[in-house]
């Protein structure tokens, strides 16, 4: 009687254990299930948030009315007979905006052009440093357009392009163009000869 009583008791306790077991269990399946939605709502907010941004920036882009030919032509307007040594299409006040530097045989010459209308929003000239009466001009003919500089950066880094600068370096032309997916930002260094990505650069 002794022994069945022993017996019905240690039955009772695995019962319980069991049931202890499984309620942890539960709750441990729960308390994982709940953090697995969590992080699958954060992913989700974090993914539509550079969505929107890039959204964003396909959306002032399409502002961009201005060819980059009819920039140089204004400039030419403005500063005849100069030769161009860099140009940069950025955002500027949310609005894009055109800046080219040119030179002559004595002054460097400067002016913003806004990419939507066209119009010289500023311009301004100063004498030549010593250092800069052998520059080189940009050989446009010889280059690789803004366009196809923009598929390479975007094939090389993540996201929409959304900044743009062509400058020569020790006689090489390079396209550094800027691609946002929203969050981060990616300098893509390209030589505009060739083709060729120098370098791709994250500033988070």
């Amino acid at each position: 009687m002794k022994q069945n009583k022993t017996l019905i008791k240690l039955a009772s306790n695995v019962a319980l254990t069991g049931a202890l077991v499984l309620g942890a269990t539960a709750c441990s399946n729960n308390s994982n299930e709940s953090s697995s939605q969590s992080s699958k709502v954060s992913k989700a907010k974090k993914n539509t948030k550079k969505a929107v941004k890039q959204n964003e920036t396909k959306l002032k882009r399409t502002k961009i009315q201005v060819s980059q030919q009819s920039a140089l032509n204004k400039f030419n307007e403005k500063y005849p007979d100069t030769k161009i040594k860099e140009i940069d299409l950025k955002l500027e006040n949310n609005n894009y905006v055109y800046e080219i530097d040119g030179f002559d045989k004595t002054k460097e010459y400067s002016a913003t052009i806004d990419a939507n209308d066209g119009k010289l929003i500023h311009s301004s000239s100063e004498k030549l440093d010593l250092d800069e009466l052998n520059q080189k001009a940009l050989n446009f003919d010889s280059l690789i357009s803004r366009d196809e500089a923009t598929k390479i950066a975007e094939k090389n880094a993540t996201g929409v392009s959304k900044e743009w600068n062509l400058e020569q370096d020790h006689d090489t032309a390079y396209w550094k163009v800027e691609v946002s997916d929203g969050t981060k930002t990616t300098e893509v260094k390209i030589d505009a000869q060739t083709k060729k990505v120098i370098s791709t650069k994250n500033d988070d």
